[in-house]
């Protein structure tokens, strides 16, 4: 501040240290460049940044929502129906299979569920555990074996192309009694082996002592013939 003395006529003056033209300020000078504010070419730029951002975030969105459409009705467009066939018979799936299942064989149950994508034949029939053995004897590779189901699924396991279709409860939740093998097209030189038209899961399960049901799912990445109406 400047320095101020009384006079002789009670007036003020300015100290000997004021220079004409300086006066005190308290607060630096407002910035003439206005550095303050955001200038139009950043508003600009910001306003830009929130368009592209929404614009990718609607981008994920739609592609997101198409690939679920895909995923649910792809048989629609293909001009192919989804999912289980009518008239599929046990009869005409074991045939379609190729397997001949044993005369004496009961609750025999079948179904075709086809897809866009995959397509699996189920079949599903009870005989005595003799029986099986014999079923399965020519379906068993050289040089493989059957194994126990050391890593079964949850109770309660099901699948869409799976066995609960037709009543019963998918194979894999079962451990005790329970054989599992694959068997292939020209996987063995015998006859019923030469017969086998896709790969199969063989799955054979003793659920009563002397009393064992053979489950057999095969797929195909081909359409598999449908059933006569």
């Amino acid at each position: 501040m400047q320095l101020l003395v009384v006079g002789a006529d009670g007036g003020d003056r300015p100290g000997p240290g004021w220079r004409r033209g300086c006066r005190p300020m308290n607060h630096p000078p407002a910035d003439p460049s206005g550095t303050g504010k955001r200038k139009p070419w950043q508003r600009r730029l910001a306003i830009g940044a929130w368009v592209f951002s929404g614009l990718c975030v609607f981008g994920v969105l739609g592609m997101v929502l198409s690939v679920m459409y895909d995923v649910r009705q792809p048989a629609e467009r293909e001009g192919r129906p989804c999912c289980w066939e009518e008239n599929a018979t046990p009869e005409w799936v074991a045939k379609t299979m190729g397997f001949q299942v044993p005369e004496t064989a009961t609750d025999r149950r079948a179904g075709l569920h086809t897809n866009v994508q995959y397509d699996v034949a189920l079949l599903a029939f009870t005989v005595t555990t003799a029986e099986a053995d014999r079923f399965l004897k020519p379906l068993q590779p050289e040089g493989t074996q059957f194994v126990r189901n050391t890593h079964p699924e949850e109770p309660g396991y099901t699948r869409s192309d799976g066995f609960g279709h037709l009543g019963l409860p998918e194979p894999e939740t079962f451990v005790d009694g329970m054989r599992i093998g694959g068997f292939c097209r020209g996987d063995s030189r015998r006859p019923e082996g030469r017969a086998v038209q896709f790969c199969t899961n063989i799955y054979a399960h003793e659920f009563q002592p002397g009393t064992t049901r053979i489950y057999l799912r095969a797929g195909s990445d081909t359409p598999i013939e449908k059933p006569p109406a």
